[in-house]
């Protein structure tokens, strides 16, 4: 949301993390909101009672009470107060006892400033547009045409059925996945759905049988085009006597918070795995260190030109191989456990330069050329200058490798609305399509040699920096690696306590 566009909005920031509370409370109040700070969770009920905020972020762990606790507590008070859930555990579970006790929305810590923004503006509209259909859901059809544009402003499809479960109206979101009203209209709402023994029409009925008034549920939805995602599907019945029996459906796309889940669950993996890793290969660097040691003392007794020596020199250089993937191994449980980016503004071709002096001083390559594309007058990204030279490091030594010295590579910059990318081209021989989506993962290499660690580290890096990789390759013509970078200012924070 541009600065300027910002409406005076009232929001409630409540964490016990007063560096997190400031920086939050800072950047909100820079796009032109009003923002009241607590700092835990019955403060924060207490505020919410007094100003009635538009939007309330909630930090899991508070004293006094925790951020569930609260939601729970608010929503008894404003069942359609807009809350979005902090938490930094890095659980699946709390972000869904958090969804399912009514929250709007959840970030993660660290957070970022761009993903802050973006989710404030978002969720300060639909509070909007949610308060006015509620307004104008008491003034009846005479506000008919006024209701149908303000849902096709909405982010979430909406769909009216009637008292046969026949589709009648889709906004402009729900047309964009199912197709035209013209091909949809009169048929049952149960095509909507990929899952034939479903009827959801029937466990809306069933629901509103009980006295439930807001039927809820999460369902997999299948698109036009064949696509299936998950959403949640709120439905209401709807009050007006020429409508009597018919119902408006909202479909919410969950794909962000799937995607987001997904993340959280690889996050415990990779944590898990650093700790059994790290006790694996303390246990070997033991077992190394004899081997290695009787091995070049057994080196001395036998003459240079004994058959003993040829199996000794084997066994020494196995031992250096060995030694020198634990390090690699160590190395990277240690960047992952303690490792603190310092972001502050910096110019991507500095960046770019300096990894591929690294890359090409040693003169490893020199059948390799390079050529390096970058508009004039760039912006500064706020980045952390050495850790992203070092992630373009790997990226150019793998390029250079997968050419085995001998090839091209071509480094070009463009811009985005919301990123900077830098596209990594080589002419090497390629990666299988069924490789492609392992190889940012820890241990995976085609290499002889190598723990297969140096992608996973550029994947968290640029993780870190609120970016993302994607790769296209051909076998036997090359690959391109596109880095996105944000271009906006944004925070990285370490939950309090870890």
């Amino acid at each position: 949301m541009d600065k300027a566009e910002a409406k005076k909005a009232t929001i409630l920031i409540a964490d016990d993390n007063r560096d997190v509370n400031e920086v939050v409370k800072s950047t909100l109040c820079e796009y032109g909101y009003a923002v009241i700070q607590a700092y835990d969770g019955r403060e924060a009920i207490d505020a919410f009672l007094k100003h009635r905020p538009d939007l309330t972020f909630l930090d899991y762990r508070m004293p006094e009470m925790d951020g569930i606790d609260a939601l729970v507590e608010i929503k008894k008070i404003d069942d359609n107060a807009e809350v979005v859930f902090i938490t930094g555990e890095g659980s699946e579970d709390v972000a869904v006892k958090a969804m399912k006790a009514g929250a709007n929305d959840y970030i993660t810590k660290p957070i970022s400033l761009t993903d802050l923004v973006h989710i404030t503006g978002k969720l300060i509209n639909e509070h909007e547009i949610l308060m006015e259909n509620i307004r104008l859901k008491t003034r009846g059809d005479a506000y008919k045409d006024y209701l149908v544009t303000i849902t096709h402003t909405m982010g979430e499809a909406v769909i009216t059925i009637d008292n046969k479960g026949l589709i009648q109206f889709m906004n402009a979101m729900a047309r964009k996945f199912w197709g035209n009203l013209e091909e949809m209209k009169n048929k049952p709402v149960d095509v909507v759905i990929p899952d034939p023994s479903l009827d959801i029409f029937a466990e809306i009925k069933q629901a509103f049988s009980e006295g439930i008034d807001n039927f809820q549920n999460e369902y997999a939805f299948r698109k036009e085009d064949g696509s299936i995602f998950s959403g949640l599907l709120t439905a209401s019945a709807l009050r007006s006597e020429k409508y009597a029996g018919g119902i408006v459906l909202v479909v919410r796309d969950l794909t962000d918070i799937e995607m987001m889940r997904r993340q959280i669950i690889n996050a415990e993996k990779l944590a898990s795995l650093g700790k059994v890793v790290e006790g694996v290969a303390h246990e070997i660097r033991n077992s190394l260190t004899s081997l290695g040691g009787f091995s070049r003392r057994l080196s001395k007794s036998v003459g240079p030109e004994s058959t003993q020596r040829v199996y000794v020199d084997y066994i020494i250089e196995d031992v250096k191989r060995l030694e020198s993937m634990i390090m690699d191994i160590e190395e990277y449980v240690n960047y992952t456990k303690i490792h603190r980016p310092n972001f502050s503004l910096t110019k991507i071709e500095d960046i770019i330069d300096e990894a591929l002096i690294k890359t090409f001083c040693s003169g490893k390559f020199t059948g390799v050329a390079y050529e390096v594309n970058i508009p004039e007058e760039l912006e500064e990204i706020d980045a952390d200058h050495d850790y992203l030279v070092e992630a373009f490091w790997h990226l150019f030594v793998n390029a250079c490798e997968s050419m085995q010295g001998k090839g091209s590579i071509e480094i070009n910059v463009s811009l985005h609305p919301h990123y900077l990318i830098v596209d990594v081209n080589d002419s090497g021989k390629g990666i299988p399509n069924e490789d492609i989506k392992d190889i940012f993962n820890p241990f995976y290499t085609s290499k002889v040699r190598g723990a297969g660690l140096g992608l996973s580290k550029v994947y968290m890096i640029i993780e870190e920096h609120g970016g993302f990789i994607t790769v296209q390759s051909s076998v036997g013509k090359g690959t391109r690696i596109r880095v996105f970078l944000a271009r906006k200012r944004f925070v990285k924070t370490v939950p309090a306590g870890n």
